[in-house]
């Protein structure tokens, strides 16, 4: 394959609030052709990102929720060539290399460390941006590249390479003054201590406040020791068994299942089956949309015990993902037939208002659920904030069970 002179036309992912800079060498011609950064569809990058930080897999399969996750983490992302010349995808073809200017995020973001994806771009960016990055006190560090390329390594070794951008994410929220005790500070803080709510925050403000809060809050409850998550889980899931005495005889009711560290309702599923509920799960399916594409949506699909028991359904424990299971097996449950639905949150104020992870799928959801449905977030006492900013769209919920 012949070389060609190739010019960067992606823009970089950063805000104010990124902690981290993750750079490549420049857009593979599948990147390219995607529009956004490790776009072959056999590049690993994404895929280790679910795995560290806890995420369903095909969490991040398109560049919507790509960008969504790397500005909630802090991570920058961008690479270390503005052009030059290469043979399709391989870095080792490169010539006449001409450097991004990494002061443009630098200058904007409290970047505290710059990880390199491949041996290439490590070297490229010692020798344009080395004296750069040593003169602002920011560590360079080289990984692995996720290329399909780079066979010899295993998606667990790339992950457990990849260990040390998490680790920086983590490190960075921790060491920020709002991440401790329970007040908030910057966009979120802000929003709070003002109170504003529903038209009070723009569209914008809005977005930013939410942001800035899931940053905060998801710190919180990560901080929380495994044991005593477990524990504190299934606590709360003993006062939730009270629950079905309330409900009339086999009820149905909707749950999910934990995601990292969320609350646990595992042991409430068990004593629901126990008792002849009906348990169903959140599923996403593809359905056309208006102007005749297609989007996902919510649904609530029925697992009986035998095949929860497996832990072979797909859309039980990664729900996002774009999945079509046995209709017969697992039936489509109308949000009129619930009877008590289990909602997970990431935040939580007194009023009621929620926080979720920005897909607006439950939003859009529980207006569906009848008037007589009990309703109820799941929360650690950790996830409880002064104040939840909102927009026109988010929906309140008439009660918080804590742990």
């Amino acid at each position: 394959m012949e070389a060609q002179r190739v010019t960067h036309t992606i823009e970089p992912v950063f805000d104010a609030g990124s902690r981290v800079l993750v750079l490549g060498t420049m857009p593979s011609p599948a990147s390219r052709a995607a529009g956004f950064y490790y776009g072959h569809p056999q590049n690993r990058f994404w895929r280790v990102m679910e795995r560290l930080f806890g995420l369903p897999d095909r969490a991040l399969s398109e560049n919507g929720p790509r960008t969504a996750f790397l500005l909630e983490h802090g991570i920058a992302l961008w690479d270390v060539l503005a052009s030059c010349s290469i043979a399709g995808a391989s870095d080792a073809s490169i010539a006449d290399p001409v450097p991004n200017d990494l002061a443009r995020i630098l200058d904007a973001a409290p970047i505290g460390r710059v990880f390199t994806t491949g041996g290439t771009a490590a070297r490229l960016c010692r020798r344009f941006d080395g004296e750069l990055l040593a003169q602002r006190g920011i560590e360079l560090c080289a990984l692995p590249s996720t290329s399909p390329a780079n066979a010899r390594m295993r998606l667990d070794d790339l992950v457990e390479a990849y260990r040390p951008v998490a680790e920086a994410v983590r490190g960075a929220h921790a060491a920020r003054p709002e991440a401790a005790g329970s007040g908030t500070s910057g966009t979120a803080g802000k929003a709070a201590a003002d109170g504003l709510t529903g038209d009070g925050v723009s569209e914008a403000a809005g977005k930013a406040a939410k942001s800035e809060l899931r940053r905060i809050v998801l710190a919180r409850r990560e901080a929380i020791p495994a044991r005593e998550r477990a524990e504190r889980s299934r606590e709360l899931c003993r006062g939730l068994e009270r629950e079905l005495d309330a409900l009339p005889a086999r009820p149905t009711i909707s749950v999910y299942a934990a995601m990292g560290p969320e609350v646990d309702l595992a042991a409430f599923v068990d004593a629901a089956y126990r008792r002849g509920a009906r348990v169903a799960f959140p599923c996403m399916e593809r359905c056309p949309d208006t102007a005749g594409g297609r989007r996902q949506r919510m649904v609530m699909r029925l697992v009986a015990e035998a095949d929860l028991r497996t832990g072979t359904v797909a859309f039980v424990e990664h729900p996002v993902a774009s999945s079509s299971p046995d209709p017969e097996r697992f039936p489509l449950v109308a949000p009129g037939e619930i009877d008590l639905a289990l909602i997970p949150l990431v935040a939580f104020d007194a009023a009621g208002r929620r926080l979720g992870y920005g897909g607006g799928n439950y939003d859009r959801y529980l207006p569906l659920l009848r008037p007589d449905c009990r309703i109820a977030g799941v929360a650690f006492a950790e996830q409880r904030v002064g104040s939840v900013p909102v927009e026109a769209h988010d929906r309140t919920l008439p009660r918080i069970v804590i742990c």
